[in-house]
Protein backbone atom coordinates (compact mmCIF):
# COMPACT_ATOMS: atom_id res chain seq x y z
CA UNK A 1 0.00 0.00 0.00
CA UNK A 2 1.08 2.83 -0.82
CA UNK A 3 2.66 5.26 1.82
CA UNK A 4 1.05 8.87 0.00
CA UNK A 5 -2.12 7.19 -0.44
CA UNK A 6 -4.09 4.97 2.21
CA UNK A 7 -7.87 3.43 1.89
CA UNK A 8 -10.12 3.56 4.75
CA UNK A 9 -12.65 0.86 4.48
CA UNK A 10 -15.26 -1.16 6.51
CA UNK A 11 -13.32 -0.22 9.35
CA UNK A 12 -10.36 -2.53 9.13
CA UNK A 13 -7.34 0.24 9.27
CA UNK A 14 -8.71 2.40 12.09
CA UNK A 15 -10.83 0.80 14.67
CA UNK A 16 -12.33 1.02 18.45
CA UNK A 17 -9.29 1.25 19.88
CA UNK A 18 -8.70 4.32 18.10
CA UNK A 19 -11.88 5.92 18.90
CA UNK A 20 -11.33 5.01 22.33
CA UNK A 21 -7.63 6.77 22.57
CA UNK A 22 -9.05 9.38 20.72
CA UNK A 23 -11.32 10.10 23.05
CA UNK A 24 -8.97 11.75 25.08
CA UNK A 25 -8.62 14.37 22.60
CA UNK A 26 -11.48 16.30 24.56
CA UNK A 27 -9.48 16.88 27.33
CA UNK A 28 -6.87 18.01 25.69
CA UNK A 29 -8.55 20.87 23.75
CA UNK A 30 -12.11 22.01 24.54
CA UNK A 31 -12.97 22.86 20.84
CA UNK A 32 -11.94 19.69 18.98
CA UNK A 33 -15.15 16.67 19.09
CA UNK A 34 -14.13 13.54 19.80
CA UNK A 35 -14.55 10.60 17.24
CA UNK A 36 -18.56 9.90 16.19
CA UNK A 37 -18.68 6.89 17.84
CA UNK A 38 -19.60 3.88 15.57
CA UNK A 39 -23.21 3.33 16.63
CA UNK A 40 -25.11 6.44 15.29
CA UNK A 41 -28.07 6.94 18.05
CA UNK A 42 -31.24 7.33 16.47
CA UNK A 43 -30.67 6.21 12.65
CA UNK A 44 -31.20 2.60 12.97
CA UNK A 45 -28.69 0.67 10.50
CA UNK A 46 -30.42 -0.56 7.32
CA UNK A 47 -29.66 -4.33 6.83
CA UNK A 48 -26.02 -4.44 4.63
CA UNK A 49 -25.44 -0.79 4.96
CA UNK A 50 -21.95 -0.21 3.55
CA UNK A 51 -19.92 2.19 5.35
CA UNK A 52 -18.35 5.34 3.31
CA UNK A 53 -14.88 4.94 2.01
CA UNK A 54 -12.58 7.22 2.50
CA UNK A 55 -8.99 8.09 1.18
CA UNK A 56 -6.16 9.96 2.51
CA UNK A 57 -3.18 11.62 0.70
CA UNK A 58 -0.82 13.66 1.47
CA UNK A 59 -0.44 16.90 -0.73
CA UNK A 60 2.18 19.77 -0.95
CA UNK A 61 0.35 23.19 -0.10
CA UNK A 62 2.12 26.77 -0.88
CA UNK A 63 -0.55 28.52 0.87
CA UNK A 64 0.22 26.88 4.16
CA UNK A 65 3.78 26.28 3.29
CA UNK A 66 3.84 22.16 4.07
CA UNK A 67 2.35 19.11 3.73
CA UNK A 68 -0.95 18.71 4.72
CA UNK A 69 -3.68 15.87 4.96
CA UNK A 70 -6.30 15.32 1.94
CA UNK A 71 -9.08 13.54 3.40
CA UNK A 72 -11.85 12.71 0.49
CA UNK A 73 -14.80 10.44 1.62
CA UNK A 74 -17.75 9.35 -0.16
CA UNK A 75 -20.33 6.68 -0.97
CA UNK A 76 -18.95 3.09 -1.38
CA UNK A 77 -18.77 1.43 -4.54
CA UNK A 78 -19.53 4.92 -6.35
CA UNK A 79 -17.32 6.62 -8.83
CA UNK A 80 -16.78 9.83 -6.98
CA UNK A 81 -15.90 11.83 -9.99
CA UNK A 82 -19.70 11.98 -10.54
CA UNK A 83 -20.43 13.23 -7.25
CA UNK A 84 -21.20 17.14 -5.99
CA UNK A 85 -18.33 18.44 -3.22
CA UNK A 86 -18.82 19.66 0.18
CA UNK A 87 -15.87 21.19 2.31
CA UNK A 88 -15.64 19.47 5.69
CA UNK A 89 -13.70 21.63 7.85
CA UNK A 90 -12.18 20.08 11.14
CA UNK A 91 -11.86 21.73 14.95
CA UNK A 92 -9.26 23.79 17.07
CA UNK A 93 -6.74 21.13 17.82
CA UNK A 94 -8.30 18.47 15.28
CA UNK A 95 -7.06 17.12 11.48
CA UNK A 96 -8.70 16.43 8.56
CA UNK A 97 -9.05 12.69 10.02
CA UNK A 98 -11.68 13.41 11.95
CA UNK A 99 -13.70 13.28 8.38
CA UNK A 100 -12.82 9.82 7.87
CA UNK A 101 -13.25 8.42 11.11
CA UNK A 102 -15.04 4.92 11.23
CA UNK A 103 -17.94 6.56 13.16
CA UNK A 104 -18.29 9.04 10.45
CA UNK A 105 -18.09 6.71 7.80
CA UNK A 106 -20.82 4.56 9.25
CA UNK A 107 -22.91 7.60 9.60
CA UNK A 108 -22.50 8.52 6.75
CA UNK A 109 -23.25 5.36 4.98
CA UNK A 110 -26.41 5.23 7.12
CA UNK A 111 -27.46 8.45 5.43
CA UNK A 112 -27.26 7.51 2.19
CA UNK A 113 -28.49 4.71 2.32
CA UNK A 114 -31.75 6.05 3.61
CA UNK A 115 -32.17 8.21 0.49
CA UNK A 116 -30.28 11.33 1.49
CA UNK A 117 -28.55 12.21 -2.36
CA UNK A 118 -24.84 11.27 -2.33
CA UNK A 119 -22.04 13.75 -1.88
CA UNK A 120 -18.39 13.84 -1.54
CA UNK A 121 -16.45 15.06 1.48
CA UNK A 122 -12.96 16.77 0.79
CA UNK A 123 -11.15 18.06 3.90
CA UNK A 124 -8.00 19.09 4.78
CA UNK A 125 -5.63 20.38 7.63
CA UNK A 126 -6.32 23.84 8.63
CA UNK A 127 -3.53 23.81 11.50
CA UNK A 128 -5.37 26.26 14.59
CA UNK A 129 -5.26 29.63 12.68
CA UNK A 130 -9.72 29.53 12.25
CA UNK A 131 -9.79 28.90 8.98
CA UNK A 132 -7.90 32.58 8.29
CA UNK A 133 -4.24 33.97 7.83
CA UNK A 134 -3.80 34.49 11.62
CA UNK A 135 0.10 33.97 10.89
CA UNK A 136 1.60 35.36 7.64
CA UNK A 137 3.25 32.49 6.03
CA UNK A 138 -0.33 30.21 7.13
CA UNK A 139 -3.00 30.72 5.12
CA UNK A 140 -5.56 27.70 5.32
CA UNK A 141 -8.51 30.10 3.99
CA UNK A 142 -6.38 30.43 0.50
CA UNK A 143 -5.71 26.60 0.20
CA UNK A 144 -9.51 26.00 0.36
CA UNK A 145 -10.24 28.87 -2.46
CA UNK A 146 -7.06 28.32 -4.65
CA UNK A 147 -5.34 25.13 -4.09
CA UNK A 148 -8.32 23.07 -3.71
CA UNK A 149 -9.70 23.13 -6.93
CA UNK A 150 -6.84 21.95 -8.27
CA UNK A 151 -6.02 18.82 -6.33
CA UNK A 152 -9.51 17.92 -6.60
CA UNK A 153 -9.07 18.07 -10.73
CA UNK A 154 -5.88 15.91 -10.71
CA UNK A 155 -8.68 13.29 -8.62
CA UNK A 156 -10.47 13.42 -11.75
CA UNK A 157 -13.62 15.43 -9.17
CA UNK A 158 -15.69 18.13 -9.50
CA UNK A 159 -13.56 21.25 -9.03
CA UNK A 160 -15.38 23.63 -7.70
CA UNK A 161 -17.45 22.47 -4.25
CA UNK A 162 -21.09 23.51 -3.98
CA UNK A 163 -21.05 22.49 -0.17
CA UNK A 164 -19.49 23.81 3.14
CA UNK A 165 -19.47 22.22 6.61
CA UNK A 166 -17.52 22.20 9.54
CA UNK A 167 -17.89 21.28 13.48
CA UNK A 168 -16.60 23.59 16.24
CA UNK A 169 -13.68 26.06 14.60
CA UNK A 170 -14.51 24.09 11.78
CA UNK A 171 -18.10 25.46 12.29
CA UNK A 172 -17.09 29.05 12.18
CA UNK A 173 -14.65 28.35 9.26
CA UNK A 174 -17.28 26.90 6.79
CA UNK A 175 -18.76 30.42 7.13
CA UNK A 176 -16.02 31.84 6.30
CA UNK A 177 -15.51 29.36 3.63
CA UNK A 178 -19.40 30.77 2.51
CA UNK A 179 -18.86 34.33 2.46
CA UNK A 180 -15.09 34.15 0.26
CA UNK A 181 -16.91 32.42 -1.98
CA UNK A 182 -19.64 34.71 -1.65
CA UNK A 183 -17.37 37.58 -2.37
CA UNK A 184 -15.63 35.71 -5.55
CA UNK A 185 -19.33 35.70 -7.02
CA UNK A 186 -19.36 31.50 -7.01
CA UNK A 187 -21.70 31.43 -3.82
CA UNK A 188 -21.98 27.48 -2.20
CA UNK A 189 -25.47 25.72 -2.71
CA UNK A 190 -25.69 25.06 1.27
CA UNK A 191 -23.26 25.76 4.73
CA UNK A 192 -23.76 23.28 7.71
CA UNK A 193 -22.37 24.11 10.88
CA UNK A 194 -22.10 22.34 13.95
CA UNK A 195 -21.46 23.98 16.85
CA UNK A 196 -19.39 26.73 15.61
CA UNK A 197 -17.02 28.79 17.44
CA UNK A 198 -18.24 32.08 17.81
CA UNK A 199 -17.99 34.89 20.57
CA UNK A 200 -19.67 37.76 21.81
CA UNK A 201 -16.95 39.50 23.02
CA UNK A 202 -13.17 40.27 22.36
CA UNK A 203 -12.43 38.65 25.79
CA UNK A 204 -13.45 35.44 25.03
CA UNK A 205 -11.97 36.18 21.16
CA UNK A 206 -8.77 36.79 22.36
CA UNK A 207 -7.66 33.78 23.88
CA UNK A 208 -8.07 31.92 20.12
CA UNK A 209 -5.55 32.64 17.23
CA UNK A 210 -6.61 36.49 16.15
CA UNK A 211 -4.12 39.11 15.50
CA UNK A 212 -5.98 41.61 17.24
CA UNK A 213 -9.79 43.16 17.90
CA UNK A 214 -9.59 44.25 14.26
CA UNK A 215 -8.55 40.90 13.01
CA UNK A 216 -11.42 39.14 14.98
CA UNK A 217 -14.04 41.17 13.74
CA UNK A 218 -13.35 40.90 10.23
CA UNK A 219 -14.08 37.38 10.57
CA UNK A 220 -16.53 36.92 12.94
CA UNK A 221 -20.10 35.15 11.16
CA UNK A 222 -21.92 37.28 13.93
CA UNK A 223 -20.77 40.53 12.34
CA UNK A 224 -20.63 39.26 8.81
CA UNK A 225 -24.21 37.27 8.46
CA UNK A 226 -25.52 39.41 6.17
CA UNK A 227 -23.83 38.47 3.22
CA UNK A 228 -24.54 35.06 3.50
CA UNK A 229 -28.59 36.08 3.39
CA UNK A 230 -28.81 34.27 -0.10
CA UNK A 231 -26.92 31.08 1.14
CA UNK A 232 -29.14 28.21 2.60
CA UNK A 233 -27.76 27.54 6.49
CA UNK A 234 -28.42 25.11 8.76
CA UNK A 235 -27.02 25.41 12.44
CA UNK A 236 -26.54 22.95 15.56
CA UNK A 237 -25.56 23.25 18.61
CA UNK A 238 -26.02 21.14 21.92
CA UNK A 239 -27.73 23.22 24.68
CA UNK A 240 -24.64 22.53 27.02
CA UNK A 241 -22.12 23.28 24.83
CA UNK A 242 -20.12 26.77 25.78
CA UNK A 243 -20.79 28.39 22.34
CA UNK A 244 -24.56 27.42 22.77
CA UNK A 245 -25.36 31.23 23.69
CA UNK A 246 -23.35 32.80 20.60
CA UNK A 247 -25.23 30.30 18.54
CA UNK A 248 -28.46 31.14 19.58
CA UNK A 249 -27.09 34.70 18.87
CA UNK A 250 -26.75 34.02 15.68
CA UNK A 251 -29.94 32.03 15.12
CA UNK A 252 -31.88 34.79 16.64
CA UNK A 253 -29.74 37.65 14.09
CA UNK A 254 -29.35 35.76 10.31
CA UNK A 255 -32.28 33.39 10.78
CA UNK A 256 -30.86 30.09 9.34
CA UNK A 257 -32.95 28.16 6.88
CA UNK A 258 -32.74 25.76 9.32
CA UNK A 259 -31.57 25.73 13.28
CA UNK A 260 -31.39 23.27 16.16
CA UNK A 261 -30.34 23.84 19.70
CA UNK A 262 -30.96 19.96 21.32
CA UNK A 263 -29.99 18.70 24.21
CA UNK A 264 -26.06 17.75 24.01
CA UNK A 265 -22.48 18.65 24.61
CA UNK A 266 -19.29 19.50 22.61
CA UNK A 267 -19.17 15.90 22.39
CA UNK A 268 -18.28 12.96 19.83
CA UNK A 269 -21.70 11.51 21.28
CA UNK A 270 -24.23 14.68 20.23
CA UNK A 271 -22.37 15.12 16.96
CA UNK A 272 -23.57 11.85 16.27
CA UNK A 273 -26.89 12.48 17.26
CA UNK A 274 -27.05 15.39 14.92
CA UNK A 275 -25.17 14.25 11.84
CA UNK A 276 -28.17 12.56 10.19
CA UNK A 277 -30.26 15.77 10.21
CA UNK A 278 -26.59 17.60 8.75
CA UNK A 279 -26.80 15.13 5.63
CA UNK A 280 -30.10 15.76 4.70
CA UNK A 281 -29.62 19.27 4.60
CA UNK A 282 -26.55 19.04 2.35
CA UNK A 283 -28.08 16.66 0.55
CA UNK A 284 -31.20 18.32 -0.22
CA UNK A 285 -29.26 21.04 -1.92
CA UNK A 286 -27.38 18.99 -4.23
CA UNK A 287 -30.81 17.29 -5.48
CA UNK A 288 -33.82 19.11 -3.51
CA UNK A 289 -37.16 16.90 -3.54
CA UNK A 290 -38.46 15.43 -1.07
CA UNK A 291 -36.35 16.04 2.12
CA UNK A 292 -37.60 17.75 4.96
CA UNK A 293 -36.36 20.80 5.67
CA UNK A 294 -38.52 24.36 4.81
CA UNK A 295 -38.20 27.43 7.08
CA UNK A 296 -36.07 28.02 10.01
CA UNK A 297 -37.52 25.37 12.70
CA UNK A 298 -36.13 23.72 15.96
CA UNK A 299 -38.37 20.61 15.78
CA UNK A 300 -38.60 19.32 12.51
CA UNK A 301 -38.57 15.63 12.31
CA UNK A 302 -36.33 13.42 10.27
CA UNK A 303 -38.75 10.18 9.63
CA UNK A 304 -36.64 8.74 6.30
CA UNK A 305 -33.47 8.86 9.16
Amino acid sequence: MSRRRLLLGGGAVVGAGALAAGATTLARAMETPAPIPQRVPSAPRPARTPDAAATVEWVSSSARRRSVRLVITSPAGVDRRTLPVAVGLHGLGGNALWWGDPGMRRALGIAWASGVPPFAIAALDGGDNYWHPFRPTDDPMRMLLDELPGWLVQRGMAPTPVLSTGVSMGGAGCLMYARARARRSAPVKAVAAMSPGLFTDWAVAAKRPFAGIADWEANDPLRFYPELAGTPTGMWCGDRDSFANAVRRYIALARPQYSRISPGAHTGSYYATILPQVFAFLGQHVAPSTLPFGPASATTAFPHL
